[in-house]
């Protein structure tokens, strides 16, 4: 049996638990960051915690009930890279932006972390309407690589340079799937590295070396 099926065989006291809990773990997050959002040296605009505030709220409504989730593995996740995305806006919150035509350090960041934002609130508020499957049971695996990606571009992109670090880390973070097609894999690990190779040191003219520095 698939694991939307076994999902969809859970009882709604099931369901309304794990919302109840999730809902508030969402609201807890978003409290820490909207007090983290106070301490920083510039003042983070009210926008952007006006945006955290209502992603508390969306946790709310969930836990009290006036929202009812249908897709939880889409609300959930798409909240989740919500409130990443709301991280990065308050971190990069002290790098100066556009200069006039000029992309400054914290324009490239902000453009993401808003794009990331926007996709995964069509992704949230599809988990709204649209039934789907509950959250299936954890597993490490996905943890594991995704983290050890992260700390692979970390350790890389100074002493090898960005295409080998980009490279390396899209690989890694690739191998958290199960079901991971290692020739689809690498042509799309070449392809994205190329774009960022062309993009960050030309495009955003920001300070990446391409190669490691005894190349």
């Amino acid at each position: 049996m698939s694991d939307v099926s076994d999902s969809l065989s859970r009882t709604p006291d099931e369901q309304k638990s794990y919302d109840y809990y999730a809902g508030i773990g969402l609201a807890v997050a978003g409290a820490i960051l909207l007090t983290t959002s106070f301490m920083v040296r510039n003042p983070v605009p009210l926008t952007v915690r006006g945006a955290i505030v209502l992603f508390m709220a969306g946790g709310l409504a969930v836990t009290f009930g006036f929202l009812r989730v249908k897709n939880q593995q889409d609300y959930y996740g798409g909240m989740a890279l919500v409130l990443l995305s709301l991280i990065a806006f308050v971190a990069s919150n002290d790098l100066p932006g556009m200069r006039g035509f000029a992309f400054g350090p914290g324009t490239a960041p902000r453009l993401f972390a808003f794009t990331l934002g926007a996709l995964s609130l069509i992704v949230a508020v599809m988990g709204l309407i649209t039934p789907g499957p509950y959250v299936t049971k954890y597993k490490i695996r996905g943890v594991i690589f995704i983290t050890g990606s992260i700390l692979t571009f970390a350790a890389t992109i100074r002493s090898l340079g960005l295409v080998i670090a980009s490279f390396a880390t899209i690989i890694i973070c690739a191998a958290a799937a199960e079901d991971i097609r290692w020739k689809e894999t690498l042509f799309w690990a070449a392809l994205l590295t190329a774009f960022c190779s062309f993009l960050f040191p030309y495009g955003l003219n920001l300070p990446f070396q391409l190669w490691p520095r005894f190349y």
